[in-house]
């Protein structure tokens, strides 16, 4: 089972059974009467379930019963709920009448969407009819989870059973494994069918809803606008509104639009976008008259994909290339000095955004002022304000095909089932896609079920990869990462070897002492030499000597620090063979002297000049190639270890920020101590304004 997480924030829904209909507030505004919480999985981010979803469930429950018997009585007479709920692939629990009856999930080894009914579900499915579910009696006062049954019938392998006692009454539900052996699943205790439950039984509706909450809304839309204009009035600054084409950024720009702010659209465009968010996006800058800044990727990510490997959970280059290093170049070419930027980002999507502040800044993107007027809003709330302000016609329509995210369509962080359904509706893009697949898949010796079951998803062993792939029995296939690793290797290594304190890396081809010479400020040794003509270099780093060999990089380490310059020089190098232009290392540069050359498709990162060079090192920092590639990739197999990144040696963002603050405090002299306040405070400097300056 999934672990535990642990919600910073949550949100609370309430049932009014009298109306029958969902709340945000325990007093309901049309009956007067008090509405109780619905226990719903943390943190309670429920939607309104659409029609496609109505009809996801009805193909469900007819997958499990081979009927459509109950149903009616299932579904009641409300609106419905939907909210997400642990498991390793997509899970929601869904609430009717104020009840949860059942899960609706996707079982990854079926490739299909199941239902799995809850206690009052089942209650409400006998009430229909008592044959639709199959039911053993059981003899025990109490059973655990997993626990074995074994009975004198036998039922088809998956098939749902209730558990009854000799009253009756359902006590329990569990699966069978096939032949009489059923594991049990969920143990309800003794509960008899005659118990009242209690729930809604007023048929109700959309408009229902939306007239309880006119009050509520109307509040939270003028908190959000207030929190915006008072923002807007500190921060005089041009405004900007990130749209990604999905509802949240909709509602956080129309928020905006609505209260007379003049603002621009910026759109990222990852070039792996589905073509409906695209039309959306321009759809939406024409309906308000909008002008469109757009962040364009090209096609990075497909030069990527066949470069750096099919990114993972654990593996996320994509986003580096396809969306920060374009965000920071137009950041910086349009609003270098400042922007407030207005963002659709909601606390309940992630427990990271639910850490995070309404008011931030990107690293990668500084110059901006990110707000986030709907931070505290649940999906049902926002999709109240786009019922509420009519803007179904302008949402994009993927999430009335079944979509419940928008992004890209292949992320890695998608589920199985949201990757199923892409393949369903947009058959081209997921060809491309297959081919991509289908390359690495024979590149790196993974069977067919590593594309099929989606075990593509994560780089490293996973948990819940690992369980799949078990279950399939291919687990020595899948998690043999070192292999895997070595064959993502670019350029090729033939040999890693780390015999105590001595390090020896051989690549097959010679190495480009080039691409060492063009960056060697970055990492500043004491002493150098280079023999082009040979092809040997021999750095020097205090009591650290590093030789270069034609094709190899040997040294003797005296400790564990010392691995991070080996792994420098490895960056520098495998930047220079596999740099993609995203052109990150530029627009990050504190001194703008490290520029990436092109020529005829060649890329070639260098430093234009070294002695303005601060060996901060923030442009391998912040290059996907060494930040990503090398420390995923290329440290594991040099540390024979696949999670190489978390070393503690490691140099990480806040002491290469604390470098530049050092340089900046020795160096820099500024005449106006009205400036100087504005970026220092108690001898640091403030690194986003600096770069700013």
């Amino acid at each position: 089972m999934p672990r535990r997480i642990y919600w910073p924030k949550i949100k609370k829904v309430y049932w009014c059974y009298n109306c029958n209909i969902p709340l945000m507030t325990p007093t309901c505004p049309i009956c007067g009467g008090n509405a109780y919480r619905v226990p719903l999985t943390d943190p309670g981010d429920a939607r309104l379930a659409h029609e496609k979803d109505i009809l996801l469930l009805e193909k469900a429950y007819f997958y499990e019963f081979n009927t459509y018997k109950g149903l009616k009585e299932l579904k009641g007479k409300s609106v419905i709920l939907l909210n997400k709920a642990p498991y390793y692939d997509e899970m929601k629990e869904v609430v009717v009448d104020g009840v949860q009856i059942g899960r609706l999930y996707y079982e990854p080894l079926l490739r299909t969407w199941r239902f799995r009914v809850s206690r009052i579900g089942a209650f409400r499915i006998l009430e229909a009819d008592r044959d639709i579910i199959e039911k053993v009696i059981v003899h025990k006062k109490r059973l655990s989870h997993l626990a074995v049954i074994r009975t004198d019938k036998e039922f088809r392998y998956g098939q749902q059973v209730l558990l009854m006692n000799t009253n009756g009454d359902i006590v329990g539900l569990g699966y069978s494994k096939g032949g009489n052996k059923i594991i049990v699943h969920s143990w309800w205790g003794d509960i008899p069918l005659s118990n009242p439950m209690i729930y809604g039984s007023r048929t109700s509706t959309l408009d229902d809803v939306l007239r309880a909450h006119e009050e509520y809304m109307h509040i939270l839309e003028a908190q959000s606008k207030k929190f915006i204009a008072v923002t807007h009035d500190k921060i005089s600054k041009p405004v900007i509104a990130s749209f990604s084409g999905g509802k949240d950024s909709l509602v956080a720009m129309h928020l905006a639009i609505s209260i007379g702010i003049d603002l621009d659209i910026m759109f990222n465009n990852t070039g792996i976008e589905l073509p409906e968010t695209i039309e959306t996006v321009y759809n939406v800058a024409k309906m308000y008259g909008l002008d469109i800044i757009e962040a364009d990727a090209g096609n990075r990510f497909w030069e990527g994909v066949y470069k750096l490997g099919i990114p993972g959970r654990d593996y996320r280059w994509c986003c580096k290339i396809c969306k920060l290093a374009p965000l920071a170049k137009v950041v910086k070419n349009l609003w270098s000095d400042g922007a407030l930027n207005i963002v659709g980002q909601r606390a309940y999507e992630s427990i990271d955004r639910a850490r995070s502040p309404r008011i931030w800044r990107l690293r990668w993107a500084p110059q901006l002022l990110n707000m986030s007027p709907i931070n505290n809003w649940s999906q049902f709330e926002v999709w109240l304000y786009i019922y509420k302000h009519k803007l179904t016609s302008v949402v994009n329509p993927l999430y009335f095909m079944g979509y419940e995210r928008i992004g890209c369509f292949m992320c890695p962080a998608s589920t199985l089932a949201e990757l199923e359904l892409v393949s369903q509706t947009h058959h081209e893009l997921w060809s491309k896609w297959l081919e991509a697949l289908n390359y690495w898949a024979n590149r790196l010796n993974k069977p067919k079920e590593w594309i099929e079951y989606g075990l593509w998803r994560w780089n490293g062993p996973a948990r819940y990869r690992t369980m799949i792939a078990r279950r399939l029995s291919i687990v020595d296939k899948i998690d043999n990462w070192y292999e895997t690793f070595w064959y993502m290797a670019s350029p090729p290594i033939n040999e890693v070897e780390r015999n105590g304190n001595i390090i020896k890396i051989v690549y097959r081809d010679p190495i480009s002492l080039e691409a060492i010479a063009d960056q060697l400020s970055i990492i500043r040794p004491s002493k150098y030499s280079f023999n082009f003509r040979e092809n040997k270099a021999i750095l020097e780093f205090n009591n650290l000597i590093v030789t270069i060999d034609n094709n190899t990089i040997y040294s003797k380490i005296n400790n564990e620090n010392d691995i991070e310059i080996i792994i420098d020089i490895v960056k520098l190098y495998h930047r220079w063979k596999l740099c993609l232009g995203c052109r990150s290392c530029e627009y990050n540069c504190p001194k703008n002297v490290f520029k990436v050359d092109e020529k005829n498709g060649i890329r070639r990162p260098r430093v234009s000049n070294p002695r303005e060079c601060l060996g901060c090192k923030f442009c391998l920092y912040n290059c996907p190639i060494s930040d990503m590639y090398i420390e995923h990739i290329i440290a594991p197999l040099i540390m024979n270890d696949y999670e190489a990144w978390r070393r503690e040696t490691r140099v990480h963002h806040d002491e290469i920020l604390d470098r530049i603050r050092a340089y900046v405090k020795a160096n820099i002299k500024i005449e106006n101590r009205s400036v100087e306040n504005r970026y220092l405070d108690e001898d640091k400097l403030d690194i986003n304004a600096f770069l700013n300056l």
